[in-house]
């Protein structure tokens, strides 16, 4: 069997992508993945020689993981958590046993640290779709629990307008904007 180039990867990455969000939109929040301008956007700022432990939530394909790999440290820990089964195999197969790959929710957190020895995580990359109700809560209330802390929290969004009422009980503040993503892309978080 032939072993598809980077070029048909690409391209099935970004089928899988669109089919995901067609099938559930609230889950997965974008028609494509962000470009690499917007990759580097969200860690702009960010002191990878005091980061030992990265989260990252909701990768999807992984656009974001492939950049925190290249500017973490070789000694970082990374963990990837994707709650969207079908992107497990791809997030496995490009980063192999860089990266701590559970397939749960945002908000449980802590238990998948305590799973692999962790105690502390330095910096929280997401990728989460505006997220409601209960659930939302939740997640909110971990990445809280992190951030008081000490944590770094770096988030996306395309919409700044919904963004500000969804996220208007945690202390965000805007840290970078993206104009060349498509479509722009602004970066928020916290400390």
């Amino acid at each position: 069997m032939k072993e598809m180039s980077n070029q048909e990867k690409v391209q099935s990455e970004k089928v899988l992508f669109f089919k995901n969000f067609i099938k559930n939109p609230t889950r997965n929040a974008s028609v494509i993945p962000s470009s690499k301008a917007a990759t580097k956007a969200i860690l702009k700022g960010i002191d990878f020689d005091k980061v030992d432990v990265i989260v990252e939530l909701g990768p999807g394909s992984g656009v974001f993981t492939k950049e925190i790999i290249a500017q973490a440290n070789p000694s970082t820990k990374i963990v990837v958590i994707e709650l969207e089964e079908s992107y497990l195999s791809v997030l496995e197969r490009k980063f192999g046993d860089r990266i701590l790959l559970e397939n749960t929710s945002a908000h449980l957190l802590r238990d998948v640290l305590d799973k692999h020895g962790l105690e502390k995580v330095d910096l929280i990359v997401s990728g989460l779709p505006f997220l409601k109700g209960e659930i939302k809560e939740k997640v909110d209330r971990t990445i809280m629990d992190f951030t008081e802390e000490g944590t770094i929290y770096r988030f996306f969004t395309y919409m700044p307008p919904i963004m500000k009422r969804v996220y208007k009980s945690m202390p965000i503040e805007k840290k970078n904007m993206e104009p060349w993503n498509m479509p722009p892309f602004w970066v928020y978080g916290i400390n």
